[in-house]
């Protein structure tokens, strides 16, 4: 649903009829809805129409009980014996079930949320939990659950497309200079999941002189060779920045005039686990250089044959030379010895992708 769609309802001689685009609103407005014109202006009592009363509706029997058989057994109503009763009881039986379901499926479109206004509502909790003065622990606590659920909504790309045309993109922004270590986690999250992938958004993280991005690469400055957002956080920092940086040209040209690729590297240098494997398959993706000795090290320091795999794939792509690619050899001669228990074929797969590795060494 996108914004400016939305579910409205009337009230017609006592029957409610649904309307369910803009456009059947601004026909029931002009007058021109639910059939015939009016002799006056609009919203003038000539231009309201009495409509004919509506005759009793008419039940095809048999149709709704072959309908409902089709239903699982599960999740449909008990259907009458029609051997049992008479034909005007089962009748009876069958048209109060109908109306049942027809009450169920008219409550159910009366309680449709409209996802603009439920985001609108989310951006105003998240503006108000975190603005000045410095949030307390109950403010804290509410702006992560707004996050929360935030970052499942945006994994939709109109809602995402919608959060944006609400104004919620810069409050998000905001919050990447948050004190507060799991808001800034969960702000990096949102920031990746709203912009993962999808090159129509590419102009979000370049407005306003890429503040986004800038943002997301300060980050990766912590003055004293790391991250400023610690280890727990790297994940997150280099989720949002390889959102940010896969299939955007500009985007990248942007990082790095920034001077993103060296702050990166000096940032990676410092990174342990999961977060060491993702940079170096982002540094491999976007073709960076200076990786070979960071990714040798997912091999030294990782059980995980999936974490080799993606390793080895991002160094075929590097140009490893001298000491570089002396310590990517070493690596190897290491890492080969944790394979013997892997699935013989993706053992052998492995095996030739480091092979194919030792190839472009020389």
């Amino acid at each position: 649903m996108t914004t400016g769609q939305r579910w409205a309802k009337i009230a017609s001689s006592g029957d409610d009829e649904l309307i369910t685009t803009q456009e059947q609103v601004e026909a029931m407005r002009s007058g021109n809805y639910g059939g015939g014109g009016g002799g006056g202006e609009p919203g003038t009592s000539s231009s309201l129409i009495v409509p004919e009363p509506k005759p009793p509706p008419t039940f095809d029997y048999d149709l709704m009980y072959r309908t409902y058989l089709r239903i699982p057994s599960s999740v449909r109503p008990p259907l009458p014996d029609r051997d049992a009763l008479s034909d005007e009881d089962w009748e009876a039986a069958m048209k109060q079930i109908w109306e049942d379901r027809q009450k169920t499926l008219k409550e159910a479109m009366e309680n449709i949320v409209d996802v603009p206004d439920v985001l609108q509502e989310m951006i105003n909790k998240i503006a108000n939990s975190s603005s000045p003065p410095t949030p307390t622990p109950t403010r804290v606590e509410d702006l992560l659950f707004e996050l929360g659920e935030l970052e499942y909504l945006l994994s939709d790309l109109d809602v995402a497309r919608d959060f944006y045309i609400l104004g919620g993109w810069p409050i998000l922004i905001n919050l990447l200079s948050h004190s507060d270590p799991s808001i800034l986690d969960l702000a990096l999250h949102c920031v990746g999941t709203a912009v993962k992938n999808a090159g129509e958004f590419e102009d979000w993280m370049l407005e306003n002189d890429a503040m986004a991005l800038r943002s997301v690469v300060a980050l990766l400055d912590g003055g004293d060779g790391g991250s400023s957002v610690g280890n727990n956080n790297n994940n997150k920092l280099i989720y949002a920045l390889g959102s940010m940086l896969r299939g955007n040209a500009d985007v990248l040209n942007k990082f790095r005039e920034l001077g993103g690729p060296e702050k990166l590297l000096k940032a990676g240098r410092t990174f342990e686990g999961k977060a060491l494997t993702k940079a170096c398959a982002l540094a491999g993706d976007i073709e960076l250089e200076g990786w070979c000795v960071p990714c040798s090290r997912v091999l030294l320091i990782s059980q995980s044959m999936g974490d080799h795999e993606t390793a080895l794939k991002s160094l075929r792509s590097f140009k490893c030379r001298d000491v570089e690619g002396t310590k990517v050899r070493g690596a190897l001669k290491g890492v080969q010895k944790k394979w013997g228990k892997m699935d013989k074929e993706w053992r052998q797969e492995v095996e030739a992708l480091a092979q194919s590795v030792i190839e472009s060494l020389k």
